[in-house]
């Protein structure tokens, strides 16, 4: 469902893109698939961020052997913590192309990170624990991840210097979300080879996806906003703004060339999207106009769908 919507507001932002750019279609296509690659590509180097922190942890211990502290105590809970262990065991992981990795020298913000985590006292009740089970673990790196690298400044000002085609705060969010999902899935006996969180990149049925619904919209927005004219009679197809014109064309491309989509899910997808990018009166329009376009369409048995209990 994440990465569904997240296609779905990819294509609707590279539609945009291509309305206002006049650019080739085709280049167009190649610059969204290319910015979900470079968002794969994100993923990675978070995953790779964890473990060049657990490996700064562990040199940090080693300057410091004979001095125990608090701040110690808290950085052992990094260095041995078992989820990162398997974490760093990873087939792909390790195969993964090092050119890609964000940070392969960039030790400065590691070193921060570590400094801001020793000066915060978020994780005083661990001080007292020398010990810790997996799930204690678990529980803690999760914690670190979203208190002390999601909301780190220096980093997300350098991802996105680097990362040209991701999109501001949305790409990352789904990066950050994509990695939480990963440290969640790791249990104890969790082997070498397990398969990392993909975008599509081993899944042609979501790169389909996103392919198509990009094409299609394009390919048949005349017939989408023919229909739109004869649904919306009190409103000239001008006055609609570009993005909830596109919203209507993509949701009514779901509705007719993606017989695998139940009309429900696409209706209430669309509704959550505008609710991000459009005004509350577009909002409201978007819902009226789509519920009338499917009704209208299921009328004249223009609408197929696969499965049972889908309309």
């Amino acid at each position: 469902m994440l990465i569904r919507r997240h296609f779905r507001i990819k294509s609707l932002q590279f539609l945009y893109a291509q309305y206002l750019s006049k650019m080739n279609p085709k280049k167009v296509e190649e610059n969204m698939l290319k910015s979900i690659e470079e968002l794969h590509d994100l993923y990675i180097s978070l995953l790779y961020l964890i473990l060049k922190i657990r490996d700064k942890a562990i040199v940090k211990i080693k300057e410091n052997k004979k001095k125990i502290s608090s701040k110690n105590i808290i950085i052992q809970k990094l260095a041995y913590n078992s989820v990162i262990k398997i974490l760093s065991n990873n087939k792909y992981l390790l195969e993964y192309n090092s050119e890609k990795i964000l940070w392969k020298k960039k030790d400065e913000y590691i070193f921060f990170i570590l400094k801001e985590m020793q000066k915060s006292k978020f994780f005083e009740n661990y001080i007292q624990e020398s010990n810790s089970s997996f799930e204690d673990d678990k529980y803690f790196i999760i914690k670190y991840y979203k208190n002390f690298v999601i909301p780190n400044k220096k980093l997300i000002e350098y991802i996105e210097d680097q990362c040209i085609n991701i999109s501001g705060i949305d790409d990352l969010y789904i990066a950050h979300t994509m990695v939480f999902k990963t440290l969640q899935y790791i249990k104890l006996s969790t082997p070498k080879n397990f398969q990392l969180y993909n975008i599509f990149y081993k899944n042609n049925e979501n790169k389909k996806f996103i392919i198509d619904l990009y094409r299609n919209t394009l390919f048949h927005k005349k017939e989408f906003n023919y229909l739109i004219s004869n649904i919306s009679k009190n409103w000239d197809i001008n006055r609609i703004s570009i993005i909830d014109l596109i919203i209507l064309q993509m949701a009514i491309c779901e509705f007719l060339y993606f017989p695998n989509i139940p009309p429900k899910a696409t209706m209430n997808e669309y509704i959550e999207i505008s609710k991000i990018f459009c005004m509350e009166k577009s909002k409201i329009f978007i819902n009226g106009i789509l519920d009338q376009v499917f009704k209208f369409l299921y009328k004249q048995n223009k609408i197929f769908k696969e499965g049972k209990g889908l309309i």
